[in-house]
């Protein structure tokens, strides 16, 4: 047999039994094993449950943005962020649109006319936001029929509105009854005209009902006099994570009057507040792992302390010092192991649970977050980070623990360890 093959063979039998006398030195005391792995298990439970409602509550938010309002990437006139004026539209063409059918990171995607108008009924004004849609598109992607409380959805053609609720309210008008519009056009032409309401909605987002009318896309270019054109083209990917690569495939493939931004650009108040929530998360988790990281800590030492004779003597019968860091890192290995797998099975059905039956709020919490403009809903999240962020943390906070009983064992006296 060559040497190198002998070699290997007994470095593997050598490592099989450090792993065998660690596994061993676990479990002769188990009651302060089990301690120490409860400790880990509530840290990994308490980190997993409350990033998975976080990293939920925070894509729910998101969800409720982009599909209603931002989508997860627009695409505008270059001009149009910053002057949201019906002269910054843009041609509809059949090159942009193709530009979008063949990127298959695309699931959804439409085009709007976005701007303001006066709302009135003779009597009563309002100010409204008017969104020219096309239904089927937007259909797919916010899914408007659903929020329908009375009427019916429009379709192609139709020369309907759809309003929301406290508008309706607020213009004492129903189902059937005539919306007036009066607003501005293209390059200030005056825009006018008088509609059916075959629809009144009733959105989660308190906001949306005050001032929202929804009218078909060719009926909206009428008003306005902008034949062909829109101020927005909204594209849907399957969720948060895939934006930057969508954009990173389209923006260099646009025309240079037009600009492409991810949600989180036109949503900047709510990403900003999003930032927050995670740095105050990130703390709070920081705290958490810190008193139990000063908790296991206390476990190694009084661990080392008893176990000061055992390791002289293994020290004194020709056990290298190397050969006893060794084993001791792996039992550190292994508690570590047992802590988060311990913690994930413990974690995941309910976090599974809560993810498929989210929690409906209600009362003066749900007023808060229709205020916020949020659906009152706490939604949970199964992204794999929130559970490899725990695993990452524990193993880092072991690998920064064991260097304790590494520095104890090499400034170990073999006469002292035996006199203990």
């Amino acid at each position: 047999m060559p040497r190198h093959d002998a070699t290997k063979i007994l470095q593997s039998t050598e490592m099989k039994t450090y792993f065998k006398l660690a596994w061993r030195n676990l479990w002769r005391n188990k009651r302060r094993t089990i301690i120490t792995v409860g400790s880990i298990f509530f840290g990994v439970f308490f980190a997993v449950f409350m990033s998975s409602l976080q990293k939920g509550s925070f894509e729910n938010m998101v969800e409720n943005m982009v599909r209603f309002y931002s989508g997860y990437i627009q695409i505008q006139h270059k001009e149009f962020k910053e002057n949201r004026s019906l002269n910054n539209s843009f041609e509809d063409n059949a090159e942009l649109n193709k530009l979008i059918e063949d990127n298959k990171l695309i699931t959804e995607f439409t085009q709007r006319v976005e701007s303001f108008a006066l709302a009135s009924t003779g009597e009563k004004s309002y100010g409204t936001m008017v969104f020219g849609i096309i239904p089927e598109q937007e259909e797919n992607i916010s899914g408007i029929s659903k929020w329908i409380k009375k009427g019916t959805f429009f379709s192609s053609g139709s020369n309907g509105v759809l309003i929301g609720k406290e508008l309706a309210a607020n213009l004492h008008i129903e189902v059937k009854d005539t919306l007036i519009l009066l607003g501005q056009g293209y390059h200030g032409v005056t825009a006018a005209g008088m509609y059916p309401v075959i629809g009144i909605l009733d959105f989660p987002l308190a906001e949306m009902n005050k001032q929202i009318v929804y009218m078909e896309i060719n009926n909206c270019r009428e008003l306005y006099s902008i034949p062909g054109r829109s101020t927005s083209m909204i594209l849907m990917v399957k969720n948060v994570d895939i934006v930057q690569s969508a954009l990173n495939e389209l923006r260099p493939q646009l025309h240079e009057d037009l600009k492409i931004y991810a949600w989180n650009e036109i949503q900047k108040e709510l990403d900003n507040l999003i930032k927050g929530k995670l740095a105050s998360s990130k703390i709070i988790k920081g705290i958490l792992f810190m008193v139990i990281g000063f908790g296991i800590w206390g476990t190694i030492i009084m661990l080392m302390a008893e176990r000061k004779r055992e390791l002289g003597i293994m020290i004194a019968l020709g056990v290298k010092k190397l050969r006893v860091i060794r084993i001791i890192a792996i039992e550190s290995f292994f508690i570590s192991i047992l802590g988060i797998v311990v913690g994930f099975l413990g974690s995941l059905p309910l976090v599974l649970y809560f993810y498929l039956n989210p929690i409906h709020v209600g009362g003066e919490v749900a007023k808060t977050y229709e205020q916020m403009g949020f659906e009152p809903v706490l939604k949970f999240s199964i992204h794999p980070d929130i559970f490899v962020n725990p695993a990452i943390t524990v193993f880092i906070l072991f690998a920064v623990i064991t260097i304790y009983p590494v520095w104890y064992i090499y400034k170990l006296k073999t006469a002292n360890a035996l006199r203990a």
